[in-house]
Protein backbone atom coordinates (compact mmCIF):
# COMPACT_ATOMS: atom_id res chain seq x y z
CA UNK A 1 0.00 0.00 0.00
CA UNK A 2 1.13 3.21 -0.61
CA UNK A 3 -0.07 6.27 1.89
CA UNK A 4 1.62 9.64 1.36
CA UNK A 5 2.40 12.35 3.90
CA UNK A 6 1.92 15.73 2.76
CA UNK A 7 4.62 17.49 4.23
CA UNK A 8 6.10 18.95 0.87
CA UNK A 9 10.07 18.79 -0.14
CA UNK A 10 10.80 16.09 -2.69
CA UNK A 11 8.28 14.25 -3.84
CA UNK A 12 8.56 10.28 -3.72
CA UNK A 13 6.59 7.22 -3.40
CA UNK A 14 6.91 4.49 -1.53
CA UNK A 15 5.76 1.07 -1.70
CA UNK A 16 6.47 -2.12 -0.02
CA UNK A 17 7.02 -5.08 -1.93
CA UNK A 18 5.63 -9.06 -0.92
CA UNK A 19 9.41 -9.47 0.47
CA UNK A 20 8.91 -6.01 2.87
CA UNK A 21 11.36 -4.26 0.88
CA UNK A 22 11.28 -0.72 0.36
CA UNK A 23 10.57 1.02 -3.07
CA UNK A 24 11.01 4.45 -3.26
CA UNK A 25 9.66 6.14 -6.94
CA UNK A 26 9.49 9.29 -8.00
CA UNK A 27 6.48 11.12 -9.18
CA UNK A 28 7.55 14.60 -9.04
CA UNK A 29 4.53 17.34 -9.04
CA UNK A 30 0.70 15.82 -10.61
CA UNK A 31 -1.37 17.80 -11.97
CA UNK A 32 -2.48 19.61 -9.40
CA UNK A 33 1.08 21.06 -9.19
CA UNK A 34 1.71 19.70 -5.06
CA UNK A 35 4.60 18.03 -4.32
CA UNK A 36 4.52 15.33 -1.43
CA UNK A 37 7.04 13.44 0.70
CA UNK A 38 5.25 10.20 1.44
CA UNK A 39 5.46 8.68 5.16
CA UNK A 40 7.77 5.74 5.98
CA UNK A 41 6.43 3.08 7.81
CA UNK A 42 5.28 2.82 11.56
CA UNK A 43 7.42 0.83 13.59
CA UNK A 44 5.00 -2.58 13.10
CA UNK A 45 5.31 -1.93 9.58
CA UNK A 46 2.26 -0.63 8.29
CA UNK A 47 1.49 3.21 7.27
CA UNK A 48 1.22 5.82 10.72
CA UNK A 49 -2.60 6.73 11.09
CA UNK A 50 -1.10 10.50 10.33
CA UNK A 51 -0.22 9.41 6.87
CA UNK A 52 -3.61 7.79 6.20
CA UNK A 53 -5.33 11.08 7.05
CA UNK A 54 -3.42 12.89 5.42
CA UNK A 55 -3.76 10.78 2.26
CA UNK A 56 -7.71 10.76 2.64
CA UNK A 57 -7.61 14.66 3.21
CA UNK A 58 -5.59 15.31 0.08
CA UNK A 59 -8.24 12.57 -1.64
CA UNK A 60 -11.49 14.65 -0.18
CA UNK A 61 -9.15 18.20 -1.28
CA UNK A 62 -9.25 16.98 -4.81
CA UNK A 63 -12.73 15.35 -4.79
CA UNK A 64 -14.34 18.48 -3.53
CA UNK A 65 -12.45 20.29 -5.90
CA UNK A 66 -14.04 18.50 -8.78
CA UNK A 67 -17.12 20.31 -7.23
CA UNK A 68 -16.63 23.62 -8.90
CA UNK A 69 -18.33 22.48 -12.40
CA UNK A 70 -21.69 23.72 -14.12
CA UNK A 71 -21.93 26.58 -12.17
CA UNK A 72 -22.40 24.68 -8.51
CA UNK A 73 -19.98 24.81 -5.77
CA UNK A 74 -19.16 21.22 -4.19
CA UNK A 75 -21.74 21.56 -1.13
CA UNK A 76 -24.80 22.28 -4.13
CA UNK A 77 -24.11 18.93 -6.08
CA UNK A 78 -24.32 17.38 -2.18
CA UNK A 79 -27.89 18.79 -1.88
CA UNK A 80 -28.96 17.72 -6.03
CA UNK A 81 -27.41 14.42 -5.39
CA UNK A 82 -29.34 14.11 -1.68
CA UNK A 83 -32.52 15.38 -2.62
CA UNK A 84 -32.21 12.99 -5.90
CA UNK A 85 -32.19 10.07 -3.75
CA UNK A 86 -34.19 10.98 -0.24
CA UNK A 87 -37.48 9.24 -0.40
CA UNK A 88 -40.63 11.74 -0.08
CA UNK A 89 -40.49 12.48 3.33
CA UNK A 90 -37.16 12.74 3.40
CA UNK A 91 -37.05 15.50 0.98
CA UNK A 92 -37.04 18.71 3.47
CA UNK A 93 -34.48 21.62 4.76
CA UNK A 94 -34.17 19.62 8.39
CA UNK A 95 -33.34 16.68 6.83
CA UNK A 96 -30.79 17.94 4.61
CA UNK A 97 -29.34 19.80 7.22
CA UNK A 98 -29.02 16.61 9.23
CA UNK A 99 -27.34 15.20 7.20
CA UNK A 100 -25.02 17.66 6.09
CA UNK A 101 -24.64 18.58 9.20
CA UNK A 102 -24.90 21.69 8.58
CA UNK A 103 -27.60 24.51 10.59
CA UNK A 104 -30.99 24.97 9.05
CA UNK A 105 -30.38 28.39 7.90
CA UNK A 106 -27.39 27.14 6.11
CA UNK A 107 -29.64 24.63 4.51
CA UNK A 108 -32.15 26.32 4.02
CA UNK A 109 -29.70 29.78 1.99
CA UNK A 110 -28.63 26.38 -0.10
CA UNK A 111 -31.84 25.06 -0.75
CA UNK A 112 -32.63 28.79 -1.92
CA UNK A 113 -29.70 29.30 -4.38
CA UNK A 114 -30.88 25.82 -5.81
CA UNK A 115 -34.51 26.51 -6.42
CA UNK A 116 -33.29 30.31 -7.98
CA UNK A 117 -31.28 28.17 -10.11
CA UNK A 118 -34.43 26.22 -10.82
CA UNK A 119 -32.62 23.40 -9.56
CA UNK A 120 -35.15 22.34 -6.46
CA UNK A 121 -38.73 23.08 -6.62
CA UNK A 122 -41.56 23.02 -3.52
CA UNK A 123 -43.95 21.21 -3.00
CA UNK A 124 -46.72 21.15 -0.19
CA UNK A 125 -47.25 17.97 1.51
CA UNK A 126 -50.89 18.30 1.58
CA UNK A 127 -51.24 16.33 4.95
CA UNK A 128 -49.15 18.61 7.07
CA UNK A 129 -49.53 22.22 5.78
CA UNK A 130 -46.03 22.95 7.63
CA UNK A 131 -44.08 20.94 5.77
CA UNK A 132 -42.27 21.63 2.12
CA UNK A 133 -40.97 19.03 0.69
CA UNK A 134 -37.80 19.54 -2.09
CA UNK A 135 -37.99 17.88 -5.32
CA UNK A 136 -35.13 17.87 -8.11
CA UNK A 137 -36.49 19.21 -11.57
CA UNK A 138 -36.19 17.91 -15.03
CA UNK A 139 -33.08 20.39 -15.04
CA UNK A 140 -31.38 19.29 -11.82
CA UNK A 141 -31.75 15.46 -12.92
CA UNK A 142 -30.30 16.41 -16.30
CA UNK A 143 -27.07 17.63 -14.30
CA UNK A 144 -26.96 15.15 -12.55
CA UNK A 145 -25.63 12.88 -14.85
CA UNK A 146 -22.66 14.90 -15.84
CA UNK A 147 -22.08 14.86 -11.74
CA UNK A 148 -18.43 15.40 -11.37
CA UNK A 149 -18.32 12.51 -8.92
CA UNK A 150 -18.64 10.42 -11.25
CA UNK A 151 -15.16 10.23 -12.18
CA UNK A 152 -14.16 9.67 -8.24
CA UNK A 153 -16.84 6.51 -8.39
CA UNK A 154 -15.26 5.69 -11.71
CA UNK A 155 -11.77 5.58 -10.27
CA UNK A 156 -12.90 3.52 -7.39
CA UNK A 157 -14.73 0.97 -10.07
CA UNK A 158 -11.58 -0.03 -11.27
CA UNK A 159 -9.95 -1.00 -8.16
CA UNK A 160 -10.56 -5.17 -7.93
CA UNK A 161 -13.88 -5.83 -6.24
CA UNK A 162 -12.27 -7.54 -2.55
CA UNK A 163 -10.18 -3.86 -2.20
CA UNK A 164 -13.75 -1.88 -2.98
CA UNK A 165 -15.30 -4.19 -0.53
CA UNK A 166 -12.37 -3.69 2.10
CA UNK A 167 -12.53 0.11 1.04
CA UNK A 168 -16.31 0.38 1.84
CA UNK A 169 -15.99 -1.19 5.04
CA UNK A 170 -13.27 0.50 6.74
CA UNK A 171 -14.50 3.98 5.62
CA UNK A 172 -17.73 3.39 7.10
CA UNK A 173 -16.21 2.14 10.45
CA UNK A 174 -14.10 4.97 9.97
CA UNK A 175 -16.78 7.14 9.11
CA UNK A 176 -19.24 5.68 12.51
CA UNK A 177 -15.72 6.69 14.38
CA UNK A 178 -16.09 10.58 13.41
CA UNK A 179 -19.48 10.51 13.87
CA UNK A 180 -19.42 9.29 17.37
CA UNK A 181 -16.26 11.62 17.93
CA UNK A 182 -18.37 14.70 16.88
CA UNK A 183 -21.61 13.79 19.20
CA UNK A 184 -19.49 13.56 22.62
CA UNK A 185 -17.95 17.09 21.65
Amino acid sequence: MDFPKVRGGAASLMSVRNNGALDRTSIGAGPIGAAMDFAEPDHAGGASPQAIADVMLQIAHIADSLGYTHGLKPSQWTALRYFAGANNSQRTVSAFADFHATTRGAASQMVEVLVGKELLVRVPVPEDRRVTQLHPTPKALELLRHDPLNDFAGVIAGLPGDDQYKLAETLTSLLRGLLEKRQSV
